[in-house]
Order: C-alpha cells, then sequence, then structure tokens
C-alpha cells in the first residue's frame, strides 16, 4: 500500500489508534484482531499486528532524512537498505519515539551508482525493514524539502511471493530477522516476499484461506500442521487441510502454491509416547502429501519439510525453531528444492 508517498510493503492497512501518535502498521485486515482462533486458542489476533517483515520504501534525492517509528509491546530492530547494500541497524526501544536520522552514503558520492551490481532493487531504493515481535507506529519521514516518491515496477523485483506459516516462518528465534528462512530463499531466488506468518496461531482458519486468495502475488507457500500438532487428531488436521487449500486455490493470479510439511523436530524423539507431537507427527506429513496429491489443481506441490530443515542440527535448543544458521541453510535449501526454475511465475 501506498501512504504519503511511501510504499509499505507486506502491509494490510495501517490503524489509527485512539491516544496513540502516528498509525499503526498491521500485516493483516483489522477484523482478523476479532476473529482469528481455535477454541480458547486465540493468539493469532494480537499476532496480527506484529511487524515481522514489513517494509517502508521510498526513493528521494536528499542527503539525509528523518523516519520516526515507535515500538510498542517489545523491542524491534530495524535494518536499512540501500537497494540490496545493508546500510545500518538499529533498535527502536519499546515505549518510546525513535528518529532514525539515515544519510545518503558518502563513498556513493566518488562511484557511478548505476554499474553497482544488478540486484533484486534498484540501487537507489531505501528500504527500512522492520524485525520481529512488536507493534509499530509510523509518525513522519522528513526529507527537508526533498521529493520522495515509492518504487516504481521496475525497481523491485518481478515476482511477489507471499508467506503463511508459524513462528518459524515469522522467522523465530533468529537473532536477525533478515536471517530467516523465507528471506534468505527470497534473496537467493531474485524475488519479493510478503511474511503473513502467526506465531503459534496458524490454524488454517477459513478467513485466512479467503484473504490470502485476495493477494495479488505470483507465489503462495503455506508451511502447515505443527502448530496443530499438539491438539488434534490427522482427521481434523485433514479437514481443514482440504477446505483450506480450497480457498487459497480461488486466487486468480498465483501459478504456484507450496504447501510445506513438518520440518525435523523434536516430535519424534520426546519421551512421552503420548503427546500429540509423538503420536502424529508422521501423520501429518502424510496427510499433506496426500491432501496435495488430491487436490486437482497442478499449482499445488507438496514440499517435504525434511529438504528443507534437514535434521536438528538446524535447530535452536528448544527443538523446534532454526537457529540463524539453520534458517540460513533452510532459505538455501528452499530454493535449491522448489524453485530451480522460476519461468512459469513471470508476470
Amino acid at each position: 500500500m501506498i501512504y504519503q508517498e511511501i510504499e509499505f510493503h507486506n502491509v494490510d492497512h495501517l490503524e489509527q489508534v485512539e491516544g496513540m501518535a502516528g498509525v499503526r502498521i498491521e500485516r493483516f485486515p483489522a477484523f482478523f484482531s476479532r476473529e482469528l482462533g481455535m477454541g480458547d486458542r486465540v493468539n493469532g489476533r494480537f499476532r496480527t499486528r506484529r511487524v515481522h517483515g514489513c517494509e517502508l520504501r521510498f526513493i528521494t534525492e536528499a542527503p539525509y532524512y528523518d523516519l520516526c517509528l515507535t515500538a510498542v509491546e517489545e523491542d524491534v530492530d530495524v535494518i536499512v537498505y540501500y537497494g540490496d547494500m545493508m546500510h545500518s541497524k538499529h533498535t527502536l526501544k519499546a515505549g518510546v519515539s525513535t528518529v532514525l536520522h539515515v544519510e545518503y552514503p558518502p563513498v556513493y558520492k566518488d562511484v557511478d551508482i548505476t554499474k553497482l551490481p544488478g540486484g533484486r532493487f534498484a540501487p537507489w531504493v531505501w528500504r527500512i525493514l522492520l524485525g520481529m515481535n512488536g507493534n509499530v507506529y509510523y509518525q513522519y519521514l522528513d526529507t527537508y524539502g526533498y521529493g520522495r516518491r515509492p518504487p516504481r515496477a521496475e525497481e523491485k523485483p518481478e515476482i511477489l511471493w507471499a508467506a503463511y506459516g508459524s513462528s518459524i516462518t515469522c522467522g523465530s528465534v533468529t537473532t536477525l530477522y533478515s536471517n530467516s528462512y523465507i528471506e534468505q530463499a527470497a534473496m537467493q531466488l531474485g524475488i519479493d516476499v510478503m511474511n503473513k506468518g502467526l506465531s503459534g496461531s496458524c490454524f488454517l482458519e477459513p478467513i485466512v484461506g479467503k484473504y490470502l486468495a485476495t493477494l495479488e502475488v505470483n507465489v503462495l507457500s503455506l508451511e502447515v500442521g505443527v502448530n496443530m500438532l499438539p491438539f488434534i487428531t490427522p482427521d481434523l488436521f485433514e479437514e481443514r487441510l482440504r477446505n483450506f487449500l480450497h480457498l487459497v486455490g480461488e486466487n486468480p493470479t498465483v501459478k504456484k502454491i507450496y504447501v510445506i510439511d513438518l520440518f525435523a523436530n523434536r516430535g519424534p524423539i520426546l519421551l512421552n509416547h503420548e503427546n500429540g507431537q509423538y503420536l502424529y507427527y508422521d501423520s501429518f506429513r502424510e496427510v499433506v502429501k496426500k491432501v496435495v496429491g488430491e487436490s486437482g489443481d497442478d499449482r499445488f506441490t507438496c514440499v517435504n519439510g525434511k529438504e528443507v530443515a534437514r535434521d536438528m542440527t538446524y535447530l535452536s535448543v528448544d527443538l523446534l525453531h532454526p537457529s540463524d544458521q539453520g534458517h540460513i541453510r533452510m532459505g538455501q535449501n528452499l530454493a535449491d528444492c522448489i524453485w530451480k526454475d522460476m519461468s512459469y511465475v513471470k508476470k
């Protein structure tokens, strides 16, 4: 979306909140904060407001600018890029309005910027990438009398991917969000990505499937199962997955939909064999393969999660969430195993 001549990437809308300055950056529709959940598991209602992977993008000839943002609930890391090049890293402290003063790279005055190697983005696109966990409010961008504009289509990647999934897709527990497996895969493939993950709350609700069907994207990925593994049976998972894929399949622009089953995790080695994570780990993986195979829609492809996160050395010590190194390797593996040829998703 475009607001004040800035592109807010991976953002569904900007919410005016009584008593708060600026606008809250939100990845999902406003009504999701009242309707998501399964039974009493309703944490997705607040996690829709987490800013994982949201970006502010613009072009300006200003030699410097000030960007004012406020993090709420938790600190949020910010990485500033100029095109594909990292400029600087910052932390928004929770409850404090932070002004990022960003200056044009001095060395760029001594080089021909048009001769920088081609990447995903034109080298003059400012990108402010927001990281994990908190809510963020946008207050203002001051370019001190210089104009600004959002990037044009030719200044961004041609292919757009939306990724739905659990906290793993959200980027937990990376120390730097840009290391998350979807960001790493997008970088490897030269495409753009929107993070539509819901930490601990990937429950395949119909309203989410309908929303994903409205996104004007070329590629969708659905990392499914791990959040429901502890508390529902394979039969119920199969029913929900069938309904969800039917809804998502209504998207008229998407050329390919990748459904990713369970990554390697602690489930198969739990001592408690009555735990659903132990009982149903293999069954859930078989359900994904079965449902995708029976979909009748050749846009759907089942991705073996063990080919992405191949063993538990990819994980942190909770034996569920990948480490930074694990995420980075997963991004490369995902790129290798499912996007060897991107020609079929060209716009």
